[in-house]
């Protein structure tokens, strides 16, 4: 049985629990918050003891893996905590909100040798999986990514949701995962170009969002692609296509299906089980009770990387 314990109990955390509840190899030993009424609400849904201190929650119970939920502003702190004790971490995404405490962090958990996974969850995936092997015959010379909303039509979310200083907006937010996906199958970018505007709501104080933003990118190897982000779409959709001398792809990320077209040719792969924070923490959990982490999607150094170019997207529409 693997014992787990979640640090942050908001949104996020409910999606890991959900999945976790259902294992019948794990069993939820401890929730920490600072929120009363959060805490309140995820121990009558899931069990187990509630911490207020995530320090005296790692004091009092023996756990094998924590799931660190927290606002990336607050996770130095547990992150080597847990690492003083040994315990492997899966840590929500982005790593940090700045770049210069993200990597000294990083640093830090190299000293202590820590196993440390960060949620981005399109690297699993078996979609993703069988794209790489689709493609790696192949060169990949333009990438295109769309990712659509409408959080801004609706205004349903929270009010901090809005305020671009309190949430990072639609690329720090939801955009960041598809650039680590990109960063994963194409290679790192060396250049970076944006714009954005307003076409439902224009900026005020409260409201300092972007609603549109359109980003070129141009990869170490000379690939060039681009990422378009709406906040003003019809639904929720996420596409990336990647044109290749031999063949296209079409990865539906938000369908969980994959097009490979080769000439007048199509073909089609579904994934047939679990979504995707299903195989993220699927994977996580394997790790844990084999003690391999070799086959880690992201690593805390990765991740790292990964903001590196989700704050550069931000600086480009930001000038």
């Amino acid at each position: 049985m693997i014992k787990i314990g979640c640090i942050g109990t908001g949104g996020i955390c409910g999606v890991h629990l959900r999945y976790l509840k259902k294992r019948d190899d794990v069993e939820i030993v401890a929730l920490c918050d600072v929120k009363k009424e959060n805490l309140e609400r995820r121990l009558k849904e899931f069990g187990g003891q509630g911490f207020a201190d995530f320090n005296e929650m790692l004091e009092r119970t023996e756990l094998d893996a924590v799931w660190l939920c927290t606002p990336p502003q607050v996770r130095r702190e547990p992150l080597l905590a847990c690492a003083d004790r040994g315990i492997p971490v899966l840590c929500e995404k982005p790593v940090e909100r700045s770049l210069e405490r993200a990597e000294e962090i990083a640093g830090e958990l190299k000293k202590r040798n820590a196993h440390v996974q960060i949620g981005y969850v399109f690297r699993p995936m078996p979609t993703v999986e069988r794209l790489k092997k689709e493609m790696a015959d192949d060169k990949i010379h333009l990438v295109q990514s769309f990712y659509g909303c409408n959080i801004s039509l609706k205004r349903g979310s929270p009010v901090w949701f809005y305020d671009k200083e309190l949430s990072g907006g639609a690329l720090v937010d939801q955009a960041t995962h598809n650039f680590d996906l990109l960063r994963m199958l194409i290679g790192e970018v060396t250049e970076v170009r944006g714009i954005a505007s307003n076409p439902a709501h224009a900026k005020e104080k409260g409201y300092t969002i972007d609603e549109v933003i359109a980003l070129s990118f141009l990869f170490e190897n000379g690939t060039a692609g681009g990422h378009v982000h709406t906040w003003v779409g019809d639904t929720w959709r996420n596409e990336i296509l990647l044109s290749g001398r031999k063949r296209v792809y079409r990865l539906d990320l938000g369908g969980d299906v994959l097009t490979v077209d080769e000439g007048n040719e199509s073909r089609t792969f579904r994934q047939d089980q679990g979504r995707m924070y299903e195989h993220q923490n699927a994977r996580f959990l394997e790790m844990v009770a084999s003690g391999d982490w070799s086959s880690n999607p992201c690593d805390y150094s990765d991740g790292v990387a990964t903001l590196k170019l989700t704050l550069a997207c931000d600086r480009a529409v930001s000038r």
